[in-house]
């Protein structure tokens, strides 16, 4: 299954309630999910290594150095029965009865004894293959985990660049981006590392305890005392620290905050000399994460710290009790070696088990953040159905836009627009003018499908907008916003971004109409100069004029300017215009334009003009038309006027 289709399949195949958090995780392997279970064979293979090395080790101390015959151990005999048959009894390589067993461990044990070679070379074997056997888990589980993330990531994304946009309006957009990057590392961290501790534990734990058991269970008694101590006390621990851990991050990120608006806002912060304000303030939330970064540390401290004294404590009473029943004569020297050498292996990841506990608890409320966001609901008719009929480029250069009716409330029943028509023919330059809030940018919203319309119909070429699919409608419409986003990467490439083939020349072009090409001659690394991030190394008219040419390099059929041009001088807002005009060539062919301003010479200029107060058209006419009849727009005229006047 592809990445792009990962989020479809979740909701349409199965739907959140069914589909579960270790699903996702399951879906998100992919095809890396053999390479996962080769990892988790692999892990299996090193703890039966681990658990082997120490049974090697007894044998020796008590058969080949010291005075008993060559066994296998209790525990192991049934591989022997497994492989040599019913009547194997551990006593050597061969099925043999009963009675020659005890010959036959004393004839294996004289064979080693002169070639101890064969004894130390095992040994090493063992080892290199629980090397080896660590190394494929290690590699397996962190590719495959690191596979799966970026499945996430790709899906993630995807997901919100899906959304709708009353849906993107009303994000956190920190909290989404934490689910898209700090709940995908939690759970890569779970495949990769969590889940096979999980596994290692429960594996070393199932192999030890059964064997010790089968050795001495009063050993076994005393050898696993204080281990569910340990084990509680780890989990119990970690809950209670989980708070800690929490504001230590939430700490963190109000320190990256004030370091992010520092450099978006340097101008402000210079402007207004707050430099010193700024520092203070950063030691003071610096500080503030120190202090919870110590308290973490001395918590950590004490868990150590007495889980080590527990783990001890539990070394130390399977030492007394191997000695006691050593002189009782119940055990032998290689079997408390034995016994000592599974409780090391033992103790570390019961330690740790109560960690993992807790940070599967974590995994489990990223991957359900990550679920609710892709359980949203997708923006619709984002594509042409298959075998839908292609709008050819005559269409949209020759198409008029008809609003019919339209009415718009948001959700909370709060009207926009009421019953709002009016006809643009194609290549008309049409301007609209309100009051704040009168509704003109939910028009352009409308008109691009972000927002759809509570009544009344839009159409283009006569078409129904709800016929067009919405990219290859958004692929003819470009919207040049008043406070266009910019990239922190060259100008270059953010005038490209328009159309990203666009050879050196069309960038000249674009960059010329929106009268930003001398600006841009006057850097020392030209079109290479760097924006910074939002365009902050650049005035605010210059941020408007590079927006403008990325939205005229696009050369769509139609081009919205959206109070985009309020940041530059009256003189370059004619010189744009002018550009503008000589761009478009002939009135039949060149693209239509829709620009929302407030500006008397930019409002001038346009064909027509509508007047839009609280949601309705009040008045549409040429310029000359509207200062002659009484309203909002000869008020406005006039009060502009005034205003230069007093200026002159």
């Amino acid at each position: 299954m592809s990445v792009s289709n990962l989020s479809s399949y979740v909701i349409q195949k199965n739907g959140w309630g069914k589909f579960g958090r270790i699903r996702l995780l399951w879906t998100s392997l992919g095809g890396m999910k053999l390479a996962y279970f080769a990892g988790i064979l692999a892990m299996a293979v090193e703890t039966f290594c681990v658990f082997v090395s120490p049974v090697i080790v007894k044998t020796t101390i008590d058969s080949i150095i010291g005075e008993s015959p060559l066994a296998l151990p209790v525990f192991l005999e049934g591989f022997g029965r497994l492989f040599f048959g019913p009547d194997y009894n551990g006593g050597g390589a061969l099925p043999l009865p009963a009675i020659a067993a005890e010959s036959a461990g004393w004839a294996w044990r004289a064979f080693l004894q002169s070639r101890l070679w064969m004894v130390a070379l095992f040994f090493v074997l063992v080892i290199l293959l629980q090397g080896a056997a660590s190394f494929c888990a290690s590699l397996c589980a962190n590719a495959s985990a690191e596979h799966a993330a970026k499945r996430m990531r790709d899906t993630l994304y995807s997901c919100v660049q899906d959304l709708p946009y009353e849906t993107l309006l009303r994000a956190h957009s920190g909290d989404w981006l934490q689910r898209c990057t700090s709940d995908v590392d939690t759970s890569r961290r779970f495949l990769a590392q969590e889940f096979m501790e999980i596994l290692r534990t429960l594996f070393l734990v199932s192999l030890s305890i059964p064997s010790m058991y089968s050795l001495s269970p009063r050993m076994t008694f005393w050898g696993t005392l204080v281990i569910p101590l340990i084990l509680l006390y780890s989990f119990g621990f970690h809950k209670l620290v989980e708070r800690i851990f929490l504001g230590a991050d939430e700490r963190e990120g109000v320190l990256s905050g004030i370091v992010q608006e520092n450099v978006t806002g340097v101008r402000v912060v210079r402007a207004f000399a707050r430099q010193e304000y700024e520092q203070e303030r950063f030691d003071r939330a610096n500080g503030r994460y120190r202090d919870q970064v110590f308290k973490l540390i001395a918590w950590l401290g004490v868990f150590w710290g007495f889980s080590s004294l527990l783990g001890i404590l539990q070394i130390g009473i399977v030492l007394g009790a191997g000695l006691y029943f050593f002189a009782q004569g119940e055990i032998s020297v290689g079997m408390i070696v034995l016994f000592l050498s599974y409780e090391h292996q033992t103790l570390w990841p019961v330690r740790q088990f109560g960690r993992v506990l807790a940070d599967t608890g974590k995994t489990k409320v990223a991957l359900g953040r990550m679920a609710e966001l892709l359980a949203l609901k997708r923006e619709e008719d984002l594509d042409a159905e298959p075998g839908a009929e292609d709008l050819s480029p005559m269409f949209w250069k020759r198409a008029a836009v008809e609003f019919r009716d339209v009415s718009f409330a948001y959700p909370d029943g709060t009207e926009v627009l009421s019953n709002v028509s009016f006809r643009m023919e194609s290549g008309e330059r049409l301007a609209i003018v309100g009051p704040t809030g009168s509704g003109k940018s939910t028009l352009v919203h409308l008109l691009l499908r972000l927002y759809e319309p509570t009544s009344g119909r839009i159409t283009i070429g006569g078409r129904d907008l709800n016929s067009i699919p919405k990219r290859e409608l958004r692929r003819n419409i470009s919207l040049v916003l008043q406070e266009g986003f910019l990239y922190g990467k060259t100008i270059r490439e953010n005038i490209r971004i328009g159309s990203e083939d666009a050879d050196e020349e069309r960038i000249f072009e674009a960059s010329r109409a929106a009268s930003l090409h001398p600006v841009i001659e006057g850097f020392a690394a030209g079109y290479d100069t760097m924006v910074g991030e939002r365009g902050v190394t650049l005035s605010g008219g210059q941020r408007q004029r590079l927006a403008l040419a990325r939205g005229i390099i696009r050369d769509a059929s139609l081009l919205v300017l959206d109070d985009s041009l309020s940041a530059v001088d009256t003189e370059t807002d004619a010189r744009i215009r002018e550009a503008l005009d000589a761009h478009g060539g002939d009135s039949r062919d060149r693209a239509g334009m829709i620009v929302i301003a407030h500006r008397l010479t930019t409002l001038a200029s346009a064909d027509r003009i509508i007047v839009l107060e609280e949601g309705r058209i009040t008045a549409v006419g040429t310029h000359a038309e509207l200062s002659q009849k009484e309203g909002l727009y000869r008020r406005l005229a006039e009060l502009q006027r005034a205003v230069e006047a007093q200026g002159a």
